[in-house]
């Protein structure tokens, strides 16, 4: 008995070690064929929306190109701390999606951008929409350093969800254009459905979404407030004040707040992120839903989304039906490290995504309007209403002030003042909605005496920027900032 089990563990151990071998030998093939490429490019995307579509358009350019494999990590909640280890460290990768950890200026100053001019001849930037080459953020001092992946249009719309408007005998013509036909076409919603189905759902726990659609909605209203979450928040272009308590932020959560006493907002929307809120709103919980120009190809999107596609969009409904905009800004795109060791391939890369990557991976995405001015079809829009949402983003969409063509050094103020804000309109909006504060114009004038506060801190740090560098007094709202109007301020 004794001897059997030895011989069982004898020719265990040899099974063991054989297929072991067997393994090492299928790693090591699987890593010669990896291996094939001469040249490893290493590839940072931090933009969901993208993931799949660029590790199609990788493949596609690996076959083109066999001698050069693309290495893509998508970041996750951790990206900003990956990012911000590798710049101290200079080991950025050879191409990434914009660090959105530091202004451009403060990583050119760092010694850690590639200057892309070599791409971005100058007829090769002629053929981008107009706004794409924006100070700080694609461009600084005129010399290139990001590939723009969007245009500079954004904007927040309202989508509609048709199966609840049948449901309730409501026709598309019926989508309300005013706070008023929004609080009566919300409260024959829910009393039609017997409370069972809401006029408005929202996202409120994600406070940088309530935050856009506040000061877009807001701008009906206060039209010479900065829209930007990114740039110069809550301040006054015309005068160079910081202001929470305007008009347009007041009545915009007063009216929200009115919706939820009427049982027109879906009591959740407090408690909800973007992505629950927008579930709800597929599966039919509210007719109405305000999100960004992402949100439609969210909605289709089988694998991370709702996979629906029974839908509509408007612009945001607003005081009197008069209009809002946002700031037309292009923000995101790809980087290269100036310590790549591989710029010819990474030139033969990033060219080859100028030919291709535009209609392959940003427009085939269906969540942003191409940087590159290239039309998109009906027969190629990645969802029916693709082409309806571009259309709202050209419409609310302008270029407005630019802090940063001004006086570049104005990103470091601005930096500071960001950094020293606790307060946000949307997270004031859901504090007021959930009864934690009481006094909403109260909470926004101390809101408005931080940030005033805050702002004149960060403005006595800098030798080279003054309050003069945020008034642009020759601007009138709703009408697009131009290089005339620049020049007249000089």
């Amino acid at each position: 008995m004794l001897m059997n089990q030895k011989w069982v563990l004898v020719f265990s151990f040899v099974f063991i070690l054989l297929a072991g071998c067997a393994q090492g030998a299928g790693e090591d093939e699987n890593e010669e064929e990896s291996n094939d490429a001469e040249t490893t490019l290493t590839f940072w995307n931090r933009l969901p929306e993208l993931e799949s579509h660029f590790q199609s358009f990788i493949e596609k350019f690996e076959e083109e190109h066999p001698d050069i494999a693309i290495n893509m990590e998508n970041l996750g909640a951790s990206g900003n701390q990956q990012f911000q280890t590798a710049i101290n460290n200079d080991e950025l990768p050879d191409i990434f999606v914009r660090a959105n950890v530091m202004p451009v200026r403060q990583l050119v100053e760092q010694n850690q951008l590639k200057n892309l001019n070599e791409i971005f001849t100058d007829e090769i930037r002629d053929n981008f929409r107009d706004g794409t080459w924006s100070e700080n953020f694609t461009v600084l001092d005129d010399d290139v350093y990001q590939l723009p992946l969007y245009s500079g249009n954004s904007s927040v719309m309202m989508f509609y969800n048709k199966d609840v408007l049948d449901t309730v005998g409501m026709t598309e013509e019926e989508v309300p254009q005013t706070w008023e036909e929004m609080m009566k076409v919300g409260k024959k919603i829910n009393e039609q459905s017997n409370g069972s189905i809401y006029g408005l759902t929202l996202g409120a726990e994600a406070g940088w979404l309530s935050d856009m659609f506040i000061s877009q909605m807001g701008t009906s209203i206060t039209p010479s407030m900065h829209t930007s979450i990114d740039v110069g928040k809550q301040i006054n272009y015309q005068n160079g004040e910081v202001d929470f308590a305007t008009d347009g932020n007041i009545e915009t959560i007063e009216f929200i707040n009115d919706l939820q006493d009427a049982n027109v907002l879906d009591p959740q929307s407090v408690e909800n992120d973007e992505p629950t809120a927008l579930a709800n709103f597929a599966a039919g919980r509210a007719a109405f839903f305000f999100g960004g120009n992402w949100t439609g190809a969210n909605l289709v999107n089988e694998e991370t989304g709702a996979g629906f596609e029974n839908w509509g969009v408007a612009p945001m409904p607003t005081k009197n039906g008069d209009p809002y905009y946002s700031d037309s800004l292009t923000t995101e795109g790809l980087m290269v490290s100036e310590y790549t060791k591989h710029w010819e391939e990474v030139q033969t890369f990033l060219n080859y995504f100028i030919e291709h990557g535009y209609t392959e991976v940003v427009a085939a995405s269906g969540a942003h309007e191409t940087a590159l001015a290239t039309e998109v079809s009906e027969e190629e829009a990645p969802f029916e209403q693709y082409n309806d949402i571009t259309n709202i983003m050209s419409e609310h969409s302008m270029q407005v002030p630019d802090i940063y063509k001004r006086n570049i050094n104005t990103s470091g103020v601005i930096q500071d003042y960001h950094g020293s804000l606790s307060y946000s309109a949307g997270e004031i909006l859901r504090g007021y909605l959930q009864g934690e504060i009481d006094d909403l114009e109260a909470e926004l004038e101390e809101a408005t005496e931080e940030g005033k506060k805050s702002f004149e801190s960060a403005l006595n740090k800098s030798d080279v920027v003054d309050r003069e560098d945020f008034i642009f007094d020759n601007w009138v709202p709703f009408e697009p900032y131009t290089e005339a109007d620049y020049e007249e301020l000089e």
